[in-house]
């Protein structure tokens, strides 16, 4: 159980998904109690009531005093925006995180990073784990050659020697901007793919021996660890992974899930339905791979790619929940070039028109010609996010495993209901 309902005197789990969690006043319901009239919470701003929470954690001059001892005694200044300032400010917060600056007397600039304490916080050991994930993997890719952050220094939100009060990682801010791709002429994306070819090329040189996520061996040496968690009924991380092969990783994590619609923490709207859907996955998984396995980004959207006036690529940021995985599911184009409308609308598998660029770009590319193929390939991008859609929005879970079944059994035409049909005579209920 990750959270229980904060209804009392419920003692049921809450659910996992953004409809059980009240972004006003942070805290978790069940399906009966997430919409109760009886639940009520203050009328605040809940952007800027989460930065303030977090920057009440902060102590600034502990931060400092960090910062200057890492650089031998050079002085600097911590800079932590508002609330006011911060909120609806990208340079700020992305997403899930806010970022400070530390400027330095010789004119170098840090960031530190926070994770906000919001209403889909995980517990403390999983957003430990996050962080030193981060860390760990930005360690790897500094022997890569690829252009990211460097960085210094990390601190647990709970360990009693962070002076600071809240859990941090120190990084160097990189020059350049967010892309904005919708906005990059053909010349632009030209000179963008040249260089993204070159970072896959390199990318494909650095494997590892693991299915999961990077972390810290005794060492300080990055090592690949657990692939994702689940949490006992004290709200401590149970760990699966790391995973010899993409199957195996898939097969745990679907039967995860399915344990989670028994207990009702997931799919509460339409249990039986998210059941079949999760059978049917598990009966049609992409081609098992054994090895070696490649870092994904997972979230490669346009802003993660910081670029000059020219194109060039100064940096990819924000690696949080970067995995080493199969070869054909790290090599897929970026997010940002696939043509979602057809992708979620249609239940399309045609590649974009930018995906088809990249994918030219990496035949040309020297030692990144078998990956041109894997960069016009969706399948692992849809298993995933039929993993992870759900029935609240029954129009979008229909829609995205309808775009998976014809991608995977390669036909043009998909019936929900004669579907429905067939796999409840060959699954059963589950028992829900």
């Amino acid at each position: 159980m990750k959270w229980s309902c904060a209804f009392q005197p419920c003692d049921r789990p809450a659910l996992r998904s953004l409809h059980g969690q009240c972004e006003i006043c942070n805290r978790h319901f069940c399906a009966k109690h997430v919409t109760s009239a009886l639940h009520t919470c203050p009328t605040v701003e809940r952007g800027k009531a989460v930065i303030s929470g977090l920057l009440a954690a902060i102590d600034s001059d502990a931060l400092r005093l960090r910062a200057e001892s890492l650089r031998d005694g050079m002085k600097c200044t911590v800079k932590l925006p508002s609330a006011n300032q911060a909120y609806g400010n990208y340079d700020v917060l992305n997403r899930r995180n806010y970022h400070g600056s530390v400027v330095f007397d010789d004119g170098k600039t840090w960031l530190a990073r926070f994770r906000l304490p919001n209403h889909c916080d995980p517990p403390v050991q999983e957003r430990n784990f996050d962080r030193l994930s981060e860390f760990a993997t930005y360690r790897f890719l500094a022997s890569t050659n690829i252009p990211v952050p460097e960085v210094y220094d990390f601190a647990d939100d709970d360990d009693p020697t962070n002076p600071v009060g809240a859990g941090y990682i120190l990084l160097e801010k990189l020059a350049g901007k967010p892309l904005a791709w919708h906005e990059a002429s053909e010349v632009q994306k030209y000179i963008f793919f040249r260089q993204l070819a070159d970072i896959y090329a390199r990318l494909k040189q650095h494997p590892l021996d693991g299915l999961g996520r990077l972390q810290l061996s005794s060492k300080g040496l990055p090592k690949v660890g657990p692939a994702f968690f689940d949490y006992d009924s004290s709200e401590n991380l149970i760990p699966f992974g790391p995973f010899s092969n993409s199957n195996d990783y898939y097969t745990a994590l679907i039967h995860q899930r399915i344990q989670l619609i028994k207990t009702g923490e997931i799919a509460s709207s339409a249990p039986r339905d998210q059941y079949l859907v999760y059978m049917s996955l598990l009966d049609s998984l992409p081609p098992n791979e054994s090895g070696p396995f490649f870092i994904c980004h997972v979230d490669s959207r346009d802003t993660n790619f910081l670029i000059d006036d020219d194109y060039n690529i100064t940096g990819i940021i924000d690696w949080e929940l970067a995995i080493f995985t199969a070869k054909s599911a790290a090599f897929q184009s970026p997010l940002m070039l696939y043509n979602l409308g057809e992708i979620f609308d249609e239940g399309l598998s045609t590649p974009s028109e930018d995906e088809k660029r990249l994918s030219k770009i990496l035949r040309e590319e020297e030692g990144a010609a078998e990956l041109s193929t894997l960069a016009e390939n969706k399948l692992h991008f849809r298993v995933d996010q039929v993993i992870e859609a759900d029935p609240w929005n029954r129009e979008n879970f229909v829609a995205v495993f309808s775009g998976w079944w014809k991608a995977a059994h390669g036909v043009e035409v998909f019936d929900w209901e004669t579907w429905y049909k067939k796999a409840l005579e060959m699954y059963g209920d589950g028992g829900l």
